[in-house]
């Protein structure tokens, strides 16, 4: 079977659910300085631009305008006790690891491109031993440039020693099909993550409803290039 040569990851939607420990961890510091919880339904609205677009929706929400200062501080105490805590509530999606030993076992070369902080994505690969599979991990705030911007994908791609023309990009929103769509690579969207928007209004090359259906659906892309007129 035929596969693209490198697959550049998403992290949070796609390969893992970690929105209960976001929830958990941005309900800790809310309520430490008397704010009211929030409800897994309103984090999920919230999340996917990196932690400090989180915090500052989240203190929105809750009543609170402060400066940038205050978000500063209450991100840092965020951050903390995520990473603290990295995986007390988080799951890696069904189908996920039999498909990441079958792509390693391929010589298919992997990273993970993801708007989530370092200090937080690190602990949580490897809490749930993740980080095995992955040539390079770049995060929202280790680069220039973050999701939708094509450029945090390009990274990627190069700590990978790849390039986008053998590529695919996996992802749960449309953040990372912009951001696959910007740095030519092809775009293949689950249809079970985080989404804001209707995922099969995204415009990603194809759509999967579970990580099992993706050595099919690499199958079906490579097939369709092969097979398209010169």
């Amino acid at each position: 079977m035929m596969f693209p040569s490198a697959i550049v990851f998403d992290l949070d939607g796609t390969l893992i659910d970690s929105l209960p420990d976001v929830h958990a961890a941005l309900n800790r510091v809310l309520v430490e300085d008397g704010l009211r919880a929030l409800t897994l339904n309103e984090v999920r609205a919230m999340v996917g631009e990196g932690a400090t677009v989180t915090i500052e929706k989240a203190l929105r929400a809750t009543g609170d305008h402060s400066d940038c200062d205050r978000v500063a501080e209450v991100l840092a105490r965020y951050l903390a006790t995520y990473s603290d805590r990295p995986a007390e509530h988080t799951v890696i999606y069904p189908g996920a690891i039999s498909v990441l030993d079958r792509f390693l076992a391929d010589g298919v070369v992997m990273g993970i491109c993801t708007n989530k902080p370092g200090v937080t994505t690190l602990p949580v690969l490897r809490a749930l031993g993740l980080d095995r599979y992955f040539t390079a991990v770049t995060c929202g705030d280790t680069v220039p440039h973050r999701k939708p911007d094509g450029r945090h994908v390009t990274l990627t791609l190069e700590g990978m020693g790849a390039v986008a023309a053998s590529a695919v990009m996996v992802g749960d929103s449309e953040t990372d099909i912009v951001a696959a769509r910007n740095a030519g690579v092809t775009a293949i969207a689950v249809t079970y993550g985080y989404s804001h928007s209707p995922v099969d209004t995204l415009g990603a090359d194809g759509l999967i409803d579970n990580l099992e259906a993706l050595p099919d659906m690499l199958r079906t892309l490579v097939s369709r290039t092969t097979a398209a007129p010169t």
